[in-house]
């Protein structure tokens, strides 16, 4: 983590004082900013549910808003929005949260939203019929009846009620009493019933809120999953910031939403069109210098960064880095086959030449990491000592917390070797015991039959680690005696695989993820809380620990953080995934975007409502510079 903000620092005083152009911009001379992403769409625009391509992510936090809560970075706790709560209460035998909503909100087209629109979003969200229609797996909500009415055995969501236009109320489901992101159940965003599910309506007969009229799954298949004309890629009713106007296999395109209420700071919107563009990594930094974008954001390679930096020395363009919120690894499919078996997930870990990677794809940007977390995770920066509590109780409760019992997989093809030994992997091809100076490929005896230790990798296409794979993997497992063959594929086909909405038919895949402010690994688990969806690991105990980490007092940090220590300690002791490495974040852009500081949350398009384009660069006072980059 040091070594990554010296190295941002020595380039952020390599660029000197930036100079201020001249003369404001003329009018109607900045109309439009352009951002260059590097992960391609997959086209889900609706809820997170259905995947999380990162570059859909920017788009839903650009066109969706008006949750009853909101995440405040500087105090690191769900809050309710005052634009969207004019009241609320809690009635704390219950736990049953009601709220008044504020009359003003409207959708993008004018349209009044009203508490029907919460409910119907809940209502969808977690319906049989969302599941029969696009094959998603959703853990049960924090609400009450959630379970019952997802599995269908129930046609009444009874933990949502709406008594009136703009009053509802939401009721926590008491197993999930204590919570530590407690609001975190509370975040719900409108939805249009009108466009998803034309001709039905939500009701509430006093004893919670269902749907009345044809609403089944092929209704879905037509109004949410159309490629051409479904909500999911073509959402054309919404209530935040942005409205989406149009999208292109490689380009979204966005205009101000008038209707819109403005920032939780109160400011209005200011930039008044942006369109996301996905670009090449090889050709991203020229495209920027060539007029062509105007904001690249999430450089990560070590050759896009030195281009961006000579970029930014040269004047006419700045520069903004920050903590990555998470991290690059490889998920394992340990459902069946090979990886089910710990010992052969421990041997590949050992395989993996983890500073062999970084040094020829991240350089000095990036840093290994030991288990599943991110650099700029609040959680790893308080155990790794970079946050010291404020005084001397709190400084208390955090001693002894650190990161030193987790399972390091210290990069040695000769532990690797013994593991897969002891794990039956010992045979060759005649059945005669393993010789690594005769034999190329390991076997086992399964049950008679000789089966040979061969496994498969997909990456997503475009994504220059995979050509660093080969010396830093591929070539060290080749060495043992295990076979692996690696395949670039779409994006879009990748997720699906990993969230099992498609056959996984491999046995690793390569990703990155980022971590939302919700860290809450209980999510991942299927309905009996013992299968992680996304892995296929079962693991009673691993599963008890992300669930008592989740059930944290809401306020205690130092348990949380406490629990998060030993739900790593387990997690890599076990090998649940290969961890590779995790970075910082740098955003190039023209000098022209002004008031622009992704490192406050990590992410340039929750920041970017709150920036303006301008040739006139107000004077910057003493230490704002650094604080910029993040230092």
């Amino acid at each position: 983590m040091k070594k990554i903000l010296a190295v941002i620092l020595a380039a952020v005083l390599a660029l000197g004082s930036l100079s201020a152009l001249a003369e404001q911009a003329a009018e109607g001379k900045y109309d439009k900013l352009t951002v260059g992403v590097t992960t391609p769409f997959n086209g889900n625009f609706f809820s997170e549910i259905l995947g999380n391509n990162v570059s859909d992510q920017d788009v839903r936090r650009l066109i969706y808003d008006y949750s009853p809560v909101t995440w405040n970075p500087d105090t690191g706790i769900y809050e309710f929005d005052t634009r969207v709560v004019s009241a609320a209460t809690l009635q704390q035998e219950g736990g049953t949260y009601t709220f008044a909503l504020n009359r003003e909100m409207a959708y993008n087209d004018g349209t009044p939203i009203t508490a029907r629109d919460y409910a119907f979003s809940l209502l969808l969200q977690l319906s049989p019929e969302l599941r029969e229609a696009a094959g998603v797996r959703r853990s049960a909500s924090h609400l009450v009846g959630a379970a019952a009415y997802s599995e269908g055995s129930a046609k009444v969501l009874s933990g949502v009620r709406v008594m009136g236009d703009y009053m509802l109320s939401l009721t926590l489901d008491p197993s999930y009493s204590p919570y530590f992101y407690e609001l975190k159940a509370l975040d719900v965003i409108p939805m249009p019933i009108s466009v998803l599910a034309p001709g039905c309506e939500v009701r509430d007969d006093g004893e919670g809120v269902y749907l009345s009229g044809n609403f089944s799954a092929e209704l879905l298949k037509k109004t949410l999953l159309d490629p051409a004309t479904g909500y999911m890629s073509h959402p054309a009713v919404t209530s935040g910031p942005y409205a989406l106007t149009g999208y292109e296999e490689n380009k979204v395109s966005l205009v101000r939403n008038e209707h819109y209420l403005g920032n939780a700071d109160g400011t209005s919107v200011q930039i008044p069109a942006i369109d996301i563009r996905y670009v090449n990594s090889d050709l991203a930094v020229s495209e920027l210098s060539q007029g062509a974008i105007d904001l690249l954001v999430r450089c990560a390679r070590r050759d896009q960064i030195a281009n961006g930096i000579r970029l930014a020395q040269s004047g006419d363009f700045g520069m903004q880095a920050y903590s990555r919120n998470g991290l690059g690894f490889i998920s394992f499919c340990a459902e069946k086959g090979p990886t089910a078996d710990v010992r052969v997930r421990q041997a590949l870990n050992r395989c993996m030449n983890q500073q062999a990677l970084i040094d020829q794809y991240l350089g000095a940007y990036g840093t290994e990491v030991y288990g599943y977390y991110g650099v700029g995770q609040w959680m790893f920066l308080m155990a790794n000592g970079t946050l010291i509590p404020n005084d001397e109780e709190e400084a208390k409760a955090w001693e002894g917390l650190n990161l030193e019992g987790l399972t390091r997989y210290d990069f040695s093809t000769e532990e690797a070797a013994k593991l897969l030994e002891e794990a039956g992997w010992n045979l060759n091809a005649q059945g005669q015991a393993f010789n690594p100076e005769t034999d190329s490929l390991r076997y086992s005896n399964a049950g008679g039959t000789l089966v040979p230790l061969t496994l498969s990798l997909i990456y997503p296409e475009n994504n220059a680690v995979g050509t660093a794979l080969q010396a830093a993997f591929t070539d060290h497992l080749n060495a043992i005696g295990v076979g692996l063959s690696v395949e670039q594929v779409p994006m879009e086909t990748l997720l699906q695989k990993y969230y099992g909405q498609a056959e996984r038919d491999c046995d690793m895949i390569l990703l990155g993820t980022n971590f939302g402010d919700v860290f809450d690994p209980s999510t991942d688990y299927s309905a009996d809380g013992t299968v992680n969806r996304l892995n296929g690991i079962d693991d009673a105990n691993l599963a008890k620990l992300c669930r008592e980490l989740r059930q944290t007092e809401p306020g205690d940090t130092a348990g949380y953080c406490r629990k998060w220590i030993a739900m790593q300690e387990y997690r890599t002791a076990i090998a649940t995934e290969i961890p590779l490495y995790s970075n910082a974040y740098l955003d190039f852009h023209i000098q022209a975007l002004r008031n622009y500081h992704p490192g406050t949350t990590s992410s340039w398009s929750t920041v970017i409502t709150s920036a303006y384009l301008s040739d006139y660069a107000p004077e910057e006072t003493e230490g704002e510079a650094e604080d910029e980059f993040g230092i």
